[in-house]
This record gives C-alpha cells, structure tokens and sequence, in this order.
C-alpha cells in the first residue's frame, strides 16, 4: 500500500512539476525497497533521487547560501545511502564517487568559478572516472579519505600507483562516551579539552576574541593511518566530526605523534585539489606580501556587549619579523584597519594575519577607521566571511595566525567559517588554527614556519618542521604546537 500511494504522488509530482516532492517520493520508495531487501529496486529509485537532486541544485546557479542549505536538509542521506550500498556491493569506487557528489560541492562551484573550470563529477554514474589520477598527480603520498555514519564509519586509502584500500568495518567506540558517531561526537569534541592541555587552566594572553572552549582529540583515530605508513605525506580528506580532529596530535601504539612521522595535508574533497591542480598556471600571483600584525582595536561593540579589546605583543614581533624576511613593511597598530586590509589583499601572494579571532566563524580582528568619540560596531572592524568572498584572491598562500581561525559551522559541506571563504574567493592553501593560542608560542612557532618557507621549502615541509622544532624546544604540550590546520591544495606553496 506504501508503495502504492508513493507512486501516486511521484505521478502528481511530476504532473505539476514539483521537483521537491518527485525527489522526496523517489526517496521514500528507496527507502522502502531498502527495507524489502529489493537492491536493485532500490538502486532504480535512488538513481533517480540523486539526479533530481542535482537538478535542483543546479536551478540554485551561484547561490552558495541556498546550495548548502539544500543540501544540509535533503540532499546528505540519498547520497550516504547510495554509497553505503555501492560499499556493500563491492563497488569501493563508485563508493567514493558518491562521497565526492556531497563533499564540499558549494566550495567546488565557487573556486571552478573563479578559475574558469567546469566542475565535471554529476550524479551520472557515466562522469564516474579518473578519480584515482588525483592523487596520482602527487608526489610521494597517500590518501585517507573518510566517511562517518551514525553508528559507523568507513575510510579508503588511495595511494599514487592508483591502488585503493577499502574499510568499512564498525569502529569500536567507548559506550561511556558515544552512543553513535553523530552527533554525539562532535558533543564529545567539544567538551573534553582541558584533559588534552588544548585549553589551560591558567589564564594566559591568547589570540581569542570569545572565551569560548576548544575541541579534543579522539585517540582511535590514530588507527585509520596505519595502511599509509609507506609514504611520507597523508592528504586527509574528513567528514563532519572528524574535522575537529588534529590529526597531527594523534598518536601510534608507541605513543609517537603522528606528525613526527609524517607530513599531513587537509583537503575537503579529492573535486577541490583537482580543481587546483587544473588552476590555470599563472592564476595565483607570483610576488607581493600583505603582512598584518596587533591591530589596534581597543573597546567596540561586538555581538550587542562593548567589549576592550587587548593588544598582543607577541602578534606584533611576529609581524615584525615576517616583514624583515620578506622586505615588506607589514600593517601593524592603528594601520591595520579593515578598510586598509581590503584594498591591499586582493593582488598579494601571501596574507598573513595576526590578531584576534572569533571563536564561532573564525573572522577576524582589524582596526577600525571612525570618530575618537565613537565606539565602533562589528562591520567597522571585523572581516568577515561576506567580506573575503566579495573579492577575487591570487594568494598561493594565507596565515590566519588567530585563535579559531579554522573554525565555524559543521555541514555536509563542510566547515563554513572564514578558511572556506579564503579558498572559495581563490587562495590556493590555508593555514588556520583551531582553538585559543598562546601568543608567545605562536610567535616562536611562525618564526620557525617562515625560516624553513623562506629557504625555499614547501608550506607542507615548513609546518612539519615547526611541528618538530617546538616539540624538541620546551613548548611539548600539545596546545602549543598542534593548532593549526593545514588546508593546503598544493605541496609547491
């Protein structure tokens, strides 16, 4: 009777041409046939699910809002089933095909748009091809590609010789923590810092605009990198919880870090690094640095509060330092202003930023330019996620050297903060951090970060060795070292 009234009403659907509810009923007849152990069945209707959704998607044009809304309240169960039941059949690449059609699409669309490339991946099974040359284009590398469920989670490893490693055994999680992997996970993400040292007990001066807790590790992750162990760099490729994970400070059965033995790099879809390494060659600029430093803030209303903002001493040698390496005079004090920043930062190929950071989206801290008698509001100083994508970026490379700069709203797209607002406008790699940092230890962190990038290392190789050198120089705990998230699309930065 079910499928009776559900094949009505996809007939009355189409009739009036009402894409949204022909997708629904297809939808609810997938899941059924599923329930009738049907697979085939079920494969016909989810087919047709996914290509009505595309179509709709597709009616959204560039409407980046409306996409990720779409796909955050229909389109990320058809696209999970179907790849769990290509899983289930054997069909591991397939698999991950469909992973990609709900992985950072939104960001796909926007940086195809600026580099003049036509995303090619469809819900047509027939664009279904060539996946393994992405990262066969790389060098000296592995893949680890994830994928969470709400009780579950599968992973590939991909490597360059085109081979793939395929798990979709149940991870064993601590009852006592977790009931399931979402959401009560990012739940669990959120809570138990201070156990880790992420967020210290004592108060220090730290680059945070809120007073906001920080997320932990989860230590079984560890376990998803040991088939990558012949290879020197890791691109990860994570799913909702698991951006909150620093892979970095993940440990092996000897207690060793991970990133003492490895170089890791975070993309948020195989479509993205493609996408970068189709970029026309002369796309990113070649010279120019924007270097910003301790803006000058002082008392602004910030979220309906005033609210005094400090100085960060350390933020400011930073800077300092950052411009002697690189003879430029950087934007520091009362002329790091928000009107200052903007018109600079759009011809550069390096931005790095050294201030406050808000602790929900990640934005961004500058000095505003208004009346001495008159407490500035958040568009006069903040830059924001609406402000970075209304401009055209050449930077090779941007430093968000703030606290929470990588974070922001976990979707099916992705994490929607100020570091997708970067990639989306055209910058090819990011480096963010995730919780509050010490502003004495991020300036000894940079200064070893920028030494190995100006002898002429990759940004992949310079964080790595930023990463040995504090460990190995008295800053050992892991809040000091392991905050940033390295977003890079490219080794050769």
């Amino acid at each position: 009777m079910a499928e009776e009234y559900f094949k009505k009403a996809l007939s009355l659907s189409r009739d009036i041409g009402h894409s949204l509810r022909e997708f629904q009923c297809l939808l609810g007849l997938t899941v059924l046939k599923v329930s009738q152990f049907d697979l085939e069945e079920a494969f016909s209707f989810l087919f047709q699910t996914i290509q009505i959704f595309d179509t709709l998607r597709g009616s959204l044009k560039e409407n980046d809002q409306l996409k990720t809304s779409l796909l955050e309240t229909h389109g990320t169960f058809p696209y999970k089933l179907l790849s769990s039941l290509l899983s289930s059949k054997a069909k591991p690449y397939d698999a991950l095909y469909v992973e990609e059609l709900r992985r950072a699409r939104g960001l796909a669309d926007l940086m195809g748009a600026r580099y003049s490339i036509v995303e090619q991946i469809s819900g047509d099974p027939k664009s279904w091809y060539g996946i393994q040359n992405i990262v066969a284009k790389e060098t000296d590398c592995a893949c680890l590609y994830i994928s969470v469920g709400e009780k579950d989670m599968r992973y590939w490893i991909l490597k360059t010789t085109g081979a793939i490693i395929f798990s979709d055994e149940e991870v064993s999680l601590d009852k006592n923590l977790v009931t399931g992997l979402v959401p009560d996970l990012d739940e669990f993400f959120t809570e138990s810092f201070r156990s880790l040292g992420i967020l210290p007990a004592q108060n220090c001066e730290d680059r945070s605009l809120d007073d906001t807790e920080s997320m932990s590790l989860y230590h079984e992750n560890q376990a998803l990198l040991r088939d990558c162990d012949d290879k020197a760099e890791i691109i990860i490729v994570p799913d909702s919880c698991m951006y909150q994970v620093p892979f970095a400070a993940l440990t092996d059965d000897e207690g060793k870090f991970v990133s003492e033995t490895f170089r890791l790099r975070i993309v948020p879809s195989l479509a993205t690094l493609k996408l970068i390494q189709d970029s026309p060659p002369y796309y990113h600029s070649q010279t120019g640095a924007l270097i910003v430093g301790d803006p000058q803030v002082g008392e602004v209303i910030y979220k309906g509060r005033r609210k005094n903002i400090t100085r960060l001493t350390c933020a400011r040698k930073e800077a300092e330092m950052i411009g002697r390496l690189l003879g430029v005079t950087p934007l520091i004090g009362d002329r790091a202003t928000k009107q200052a920043v903007l018109q600079a930062i759009h011809s550069v190929s390096l931005i790095h930023l050294a201030a406050h950071g808000d602790a929900e989206r990640g934005e961004i801290v500058l000095s505003p330019e208004c009346p001495a008698d008159y407490v500035p509001r958040e568009e006069a100083f903040l830059l924001t996620m609406e402000d970075i994508s209304r401009i055209k970026l050449r930077a090779k490379l941007v430093v968000l050297s703030c606290c929470h700069s990588a974070r922001g709203q976990i979707k099916a797209e992705g994490i929607i903060g100020i570091v997708r607002a970067f990639l989306g406008s055209g910058a090819r790699s990011v480096l963010a951090a995730r919780w509050a940092i010490d502003d004495t230890a991020t300036e000894k962190f940079m200064t070893c970060f920028y030494e190995h990038l100006f002898r002429g290392e990759s940004a992949s190789e310079s964080l790595h060795e930023a990463r040995k050198w504090m460990r190995n120089n008295g800053f050992v705990e892991v809040s000091k070292w392991a905050s940033f998230y390295a977003d890079w699309r490219q080794r050769d930065v």
